[in-house]
Formats: C-alpha cells, structure tokens, sequence
C-alpha cells in the first residue's frame, strides 16, 4: 500500500534510486563479500525482475529465482528456495539498504551455534500521543507529550542455519518470518541470537523514504542521474535491458497506468 501506485507496475526491489533498481545495489553489497550465487525468492511482477537481472551474467553474479504466483509473506517465499540451501545461509530482504559487515554477521553466527542471528538497529520514534501512568486510584502518575521510544528493531539482515525451514509451515496460507517463525523458534527453546553494528541502514517503505533516498543517491554520484542499465559484461558486448528510469518517470508511468474513473 505504501508504495503504490509505483507497486502497480514495478516490484519494490525495481524502485530506481539514482536510476538504478534497489537491487542492483545490494547485488553490489553481496558481491563487495565474495558473495558470487543469489537466489531471488520472487512473486509479484517478478518478470520485470528475470527480464532485467536474468541469470546475473552481466552482473558478475550467478543467479537462480524461487518463484511463487502470489506472495506468500517472507518465510512463505523463503521457503520457495529451500531445496538451494543445504548448508549455513545468508538472507536479506529486498527493500533495504545497509553497509551491515556480512563477515562479521557470519563469524558471530558461526561461533554461537545459533538456529538464526538476527542483526538490529537501534530504532526511535516519537509516539503520536501523549502517555500517562496511573496508580491503583485512577490518578495519573505521570504525562509525558508524545515522548520518544528508543528501542532495537529488526535490521531485515539474517544468517540462517537450514534448520529454519522446519519452522516454517506453508499449509496455513501466508507466513512471516516476523509474525510466525521468529516467535515459534523462540518458544521452542531454539537459539535465536541479535547481532549489533553501527552502520549505514535504510528502509523503501513509503514513497517519501524513496524520494529521499533518491535524492541521496544522485548526490553521492555527484549529482549525475546513473543510467538504470547494468555495466557491458566481459566481452564489451552493449546490453539489451530495459531502458533507463528515474523516479520522475516511473511515478508519472504509474499514474498514467491507474483505471480512469469519471
């Protein structure tokens, strides 16, 4: 909902910041580690995903998809890709961006013995209301004015041991990793651990967190809009893939793809 109307035509890891698709930038995060095969759990519009990424051939990156026809909540379309990952795993949602050290996310989780690390960012938000306390009488204790909450909050950045997936029970329809998986792991005595850094982080939620990044981005490429086309591959050969799009345009695009109502 809070991306639309752009979502109506353009899955949210295909929002362009600077004129490339957020996933782009974090095919370059992965490969900055040594991270050489990715699996993309996808659903929907997932074409205009294969279309642009294919096999990843022009990204320096093997590619595989685990498809779905509708979203299945993120343990769901995790678990599209189960038969992939025998071994220890590395998962991120697709709608983030982060500087998160994956060698130091790995080593932590390794050493523990953890079913799943989990990494954090400490989070504030101011309520939007006043707060009161009361004592045993009904008679306010305290009023605080919309006072801020600090608190840690879910990075979306997670190593995964394969055991993960017996927790995760597709019969029921829709299920979350969040909402579902995390809490059943913890109430079944599982080690589930939190992994803390200072570093760079942040969300595509809403249409206002992609204009501002946007903006960021086009600053950190010097005020240039970078073009939304992957780099030549090896041989020098010119790429065939969609043609560049900045936000201006996907936002116009998506407007004038809305049904007409008198």
């Amino acid at each position: 909902m809070r991306l639309r109307p752009l979502t109506y035509i353009y899955p949210k890891v295909m929002m362009p910041l600077a004129g490339k698709p957020i996933l782009e930038y974090t095919i370059d995060y992965l490969k900055a580690y040594g991270i050489d095969e990715l699996v993309l759990c996808v659903a929907h519009l997932r074409n205009r995903i294969k279309e642009y990424f294919g096999d990843g051939g022009d990204f320096g990156i093997r590619i595989s998809y685990a498809e779905a026809e509708q979203p299945l909540g993120t343990a769901g379309q995790l678990a599209t890709a189960r038969k992939h990952f025998p071994e220890t795993f590395i998962a991120m949602n697709g709608d983030i961006l982060t500087s998160i050290n994956l060698n130091s996310l790995m080593e932590t989780h390794k050493s523990s013995g953890n079913i799943a690390t989990i990494s954090l960012r400490k989070f504030s938000a101011e309520l939007p209301y006043g707060c009161v306390e009361l004592d045993g009488k009904m008679r306010l204790t305290s009023f605080r004015e919309k006072p801020e909450m600090t608190y840690l909050a879910n990075a979306g950045l997670y190593v995964f041991n394969p055991r993960v997936f017996d927790y995760i029970k597709t019969q029921t329809g829709r299920v979350d990793l969040e909402r579902d998986v995390f809490p059943k792991m913890i109430l079944s005595g599982e080690t589930v651990a939190g992994y803390r850094e200072d570093s760079y982080w942040a969300h595509i939620g809403t249409v206002v967190d992609l204009e501002t990044l946007d903006k960021e981005m086009v600053l950190k490429n010097g005020g240039c809009q970078a073009q939304l086309q992957p780099q030549q591959d090896n041989s020098g050969k010119p790429n065939s893939k969609p043609r560049s799009l900045g936000l201006p345009e996907l936002m116009a695009e998506a407007l004038s793809a809305l049904p007409k109502t008198n």
